[in-house]
């Protein structure tokens, strides 16, 4: 097969064991096959193609570990749209069943039941288009049984199991710090400096096609990957998913769109009929609040201020900073 030792380094790369990555390579074979029935092949087919080989893989019971393995491939081949595309099947994976197992821990299983018997949450490897309209009924259902703020707290949590111990080197740099915005002055440097070897190298920053146009946004813009202190809040936007696209078009419906990370919204905004509510950010806002819970060593409390969904042309947040934090540490 075709890039099969680089192949084999990436997964070695991964910590995956000969036996593993062998089970890999047997998928991609399966995928080419599926594309070679249609008249294709691993490098030559078009993106319609490859997706209606994946529909037929994933009907046949495909799934996020099959959805890796090819996605892995062309990684390696160096067809980075389509392994962005493949990547963003992987991304709604588990979302909202992880929202529900929290619904049920905060207000029990019977609210559980009433909430999540109105959605249907799509099969796993289905493409992100398909979950809009779940992505709807949830937040609807769940604002109409608890109400607008306790549907709120569901959803602004670390969703993703993002490890506390991935900001443990930023908590040590803030203890240090003689201020809360000289922490992240220098969080903004650290973050700038990553975007700049990505740029440099030309690998995918997660998903992400970084420029050097984007990394020198990004400086300019202190709050992108960052924050800046104002009184006892610190306002952070977050960077388009698409960031150079985003830079580079003048439409604004097509920027939304670009800057929009969801893959379980971000599809109603241009392309569905199935408008997911902006009360859906408040998951967004979860996620960009994590690391200044790890970081101040408290939960932070935050506020979604714009958002895409809602028609805004960006995301932004603003995290409160803990009185606690604010008796240890200056704002400024």
């Amino acid at each position: 097969m075709e890039f099969e030792r680089e192949y084999r380094e990436r997964c070695a790369k991964r910590a995956l064991d000969e036996a593993a990555t062998d089970a890999a390579l047997r998928t991609v074979e399966v995928f080419a096959a599926t594309l070679g029935e249609a008249g294709s092949s691993l490098a030559a087919a078009s993106l319609a193609e490859l997706e209606r080989a994946l529909a037929v893989r994933v009907a046949g019971g495909w799934g996020a570990a099959e959805l890796v393995a090819v996605a892995r491939w062309y990684m390696v081949a160096g067809l980075d749209a389509i392994s962005i595309r493949l990547l963003a099947y992987l991304l709604p994976i588990g979302v909202l069943p992880d929202h529900a197992k929290r619904l049920e821990t905060l207000h029990g299983a019977e609210v559980q039941r009433r909430v999540m018997e109105l959605v249907r949450i799509p099969p796993e490897g289905a493409p992100p288009e398909a979950y809009p309209a779940a992505t709807a009924a949830f937040v609807k259902a769940l604002e109409a049984e608890l109400g607008p703020e306790k549907a709120r707290r569901v959803l602004a949590w670390n969703v993703h199991g993002i490890p506390a111990g991935a900001h443990a080197e930023e908590r040590e740099r803030f203890l240090t710090a003689p201020s809360i915005a000289a922490w992240l002055a220098g969080w903004h440097e650290r973050q700038v400096a990553e975007l700049q070897r990505f740029a440099d190298s030309g690998e995918l920053w997660y998903e992400q096609r970084i420029t050097q146009d984007v990394v020198d946004w990004v400086r300019e813009n202190p709050e992108i990957q960052g924050g800046v202190v104002e009184g006892n809040r610190i306002f952070r936007q977050k960077i388009p998913y698409d960031p150079d696209r985003f830079l580079r078009s003048t439409d604004p419906l097509e920027r939304r769109r670009l800057a929009c990370h969801c893959p379980l919204a971000a599809a109603s905004i241009t392309e569905t009929e199935a408008e997911v509510p902006a009360a859906w950010c408040a998951c967004s806002s979860g996620y960009d609040k994590f690391p200044f819970d790890v970081v101040f060593g408290v939960e932070t409390e935050v506020e979604v201020l714009e958002s895409v969904l809602a028609g805004d042309g960006r995301c932004r947040f603003a995290i409160t900073i803990p009185e606690s934090v604010l008796a240890l540490k200056p704002a400024v």
